[in-house]
């Protein structure tokens, strides 16, 4: 199973398989010491003298021009053809035009996780999943299409509930045990574990 991470900002935690430095995430990866296969972007995001340190690290660099269709994650996310699993680092919490594009981009292709300190976001295409809870707290489902959903092993679990898009309740779900089986018949879902930002 071939798998990339493209690391568009700052983020905690491993990264898997091959990376991708998406414009300042290049700097990023220089400062963590990760080898980076590909950066790309623009580079509006980072300084002259830094964009030459990313162009003397990387294996390749694609400086594209700052007028044009794709976003810089966008163009990155096309260079993944080949890969079976793309996960996404630093692509929350920052700009809200380009956070919404990367989930718009996760809902187009379920080999896309998307993640951070507090959430993980991927979509489940129709089937029977079993699907991990790690150290996430609530488990939220936000139907794209309608679909018939069943959950077990959850806090508050479904039988064959016919869904919509739209419907809010199946907000704040939680996993009981370490695993939930989600199964999806009908269409497919987007899944957001989370946990609640501590208080200082």
């Amino acid at each position: 199973m071939s798998k990339v991470t493209l690391v568009l900002g700052d983020f905690e935690g491993a990264v898997e398989g091959d990376v991708i430095g998406v414009d300042y995430g290049a700097l990023v990866c220089i400062n963590k010491g990760l080898s980076i296969k590909l950066a790309c972007g623009d580079f509006d995001s980072v300084t002259e003298a830094e964009y030459e340190q990313i162009k003397d690290y990387a294996d390749e660099t694609i400086r594209l021009k700052p007028e044009k269709d794709d976003t810089d994650f966008y163009f990155a996310y096309k260079q993944c053809d080949t890969y079976d699993e793309i996960l996404v680092v630093g692509g929350l919490g920052r700009r809200r035009d380009h956070e919404y594009t990367n989930i718009i981009t996760a809902i187009m292709d379920s080999r896309i996780t998307i993640v951070d300190a507090q959430n993980r976001i991927k979509k489940y295409d129709a089937g029977r999943h079993s699907v991990n809870k790690n150290h996430y707290q609530y488990f939220s489902v936000m139907v794209i299409e309608p679909l018939t959903i069943t959950l077990e092993g959850f806090k508050y679990p479904l039988y064959e509930r016919s869904v919509q898009f739209g419907d809010t309740y199946l907000t704040s779900n939680e996993i009981i045990g370490e695993t939930g089986i989600m199964t999806l018949e009908g269409g497919s879902a987007l899944i957001i574990q989370s946990n609640e930002i501590k208080k200082r």
